[in-house]
């Protein structure tokens, strides 16, 4: 189901808005090839080997920082024509080396073990969701309204606050039928957001125009 959206999704952006969201191509372009990565690793050394683990969450800290990225690109682009633009991309630059640090100042060591790469997973996608009501505030300031862009931002919401409140979930309780709930709130989620992305690039028909305003755009 998740390959079969995300290969719907680039199809979708390959017949539309291709260069205006390539970072959410280039996104699911890396979520098909990471899933094949991990797929090869599978038959060849068995889910249980390190060099899955290791596989895994390479592929899921990539992901995340492109999920990050993600929302700082459509905040910026949320700012169009507004005096604050410049101020607003400086601070934005801000968070992104912030976010590239943190992982190494707060997160567990040694660097690039198990533990380290679930801490950074978890500084990225709190970070994603708490930057992400940064971008409706910006939206919604808007002058310019983008149906298009407020149903990206929407199903990139989904996406992230519900890997946050996965994550979230994991890192307060053990209990078995908690872990299980955040399993499936982070699947739900996922896929919802992933799905929101497919709605609003879908081909959208133009209503065929009248005989009255074709002569009249003639004229």
């Amino acid at each position: 189901m998740f390959l079969a959206l995300q290969a719907l999704l680039v199809y979708l952006l390959l017949r539309g808005p291709f260069q205006k969201y390539f970072i959410i191509f280039l996104y699911a372009s890396v979520y098909l090839l990471t899933s094949l990565a991990e797929v090869i690793v599978i038959q060849k050394l068995g889910k249980a080997a390190p060099a899955y683990a290791q596989v895994y969450w390479t592929n899921e800290i990539v992901l995340d920082i492109l999920l990050f990225l993600l929302v700082i690109v459509l905040t910026y682009r949320a700012t169009e024509g507004s005096p604050l633009r410049g101020t607003v991309g400086k601070l934005l630059a801000v968070v992104a080396i912030l976010a590239a640090l943190l992982p190494f100042v707060i997160g567990s060591r040694p660097y690039f073990s198990l533990r380290w790469f679930r801490a950074t997973a978890q500084i990225l996608n709190f970070g994603g969701a708490i930057m992400n009501l940064g971008l409706w505030t910006a939206l919604i300031g808007s002058q310019r309204k983008d149906p298009q862009l407020l149903a990206v931002s929407a199903g990139l919401g989904v996406a992230v606050t519900g890997q946050a409140v996965y994550y979230g979930l994991r890192l307060l309780t053990t209990a078995p039928l908690v872990r299980s709930i955040s399993d499936v709130v982070n699947v739900i989620t996922y896929l919802a957001g992933v799905a929101i992305w497919c709605w609003a690039f879908r081909p959208v028909k133009r209503a065929p125009q009248s005989s009255t305003e074709a002569v009249t755009e003639t004229s």
